[in-house]
């Protein structure tokens, strides 16, 4: 079990100081005609309507009626993060650098080199959650969104709380919360 956690504590403690370097991100304008809220770096959970509502880190709902059951990770960070939280056979599609688990040689490759991703795969994969990072654009992010798919971004953590609750979300998300709560008691 530590040994597993090796890598997914160095590339959480990676995420964190990059976050202290990364540029600032762009607001992006909730899809309401109400003057944009605060946006947190931290996701929250609250419920909606359907069965579950998730605020991601560009200040965004993502709201899911089921848990997915077809995930694709564009970034390694949340291909590591859906994987250390049980989520791993539910990942379908990751980006052309996710390399751990090894499990993930398996999955679909959606590209990535120079920020460019292959939507027509993305969008074969018919994926019920598309999760990104911040190595990832806002426009990136719309650009699937406008092709009809959930997606939900995950903003750097600016502290180990953050991430906690970044790993907890992703626990939700996936209906993974007993393993996430675990990991995060383990960290």
């Amino acid at each position: 079990m530590k040994t597993r956690l090796i890598p997914l504590i160095t590339i959480l403690l990676t995420m964190l100081i990059l976050a202290g370097c990364a540029a600032p991100t762009v607001a992006v304008e909730p899809p309401t005609a109400e003057p944009p809220a605060a946006v947190t770096l931290a996701p929250t959970v609250e419920q909606t309507a359907a069965p579950l509502g998730l605020t991601d880190g560009l200040g965004r709902i993502v709201t899911l009626a089921v848990i997915p059951q077809r995930i694709v990770s564009m970034a390694p960070s949340a291909t590591e993060i859906l994987f250390s939280v049980g989520a791993g056979e539910q990942v379908i599609g990751r980006d052309s650098f996710s390399n751990y688990p090894e499990e993930v040689a398996n999955l679909a490759d959606i590209g990535g080199s120079m920020g460019t991703y292959s939507y027509e795969t993305i969008t074969r994969l018919n994926p019920d959650l598309v999760v990104a990072a911040e190595i990832n654009t806002p426009e990136q992010v719309k650009t699937l969104e406008d092709l009809g798919l959930n997606v939900y971004y995950i903003a750097n953590p600016a502290s180990l709380e953050e991430l906690y609750l970044i790993l907890e979300t992703i626990g939700t998300l996936t209906g993974n919360e007993p393993t996430a709560s675990e990991l995060v008691k383990s960290l």
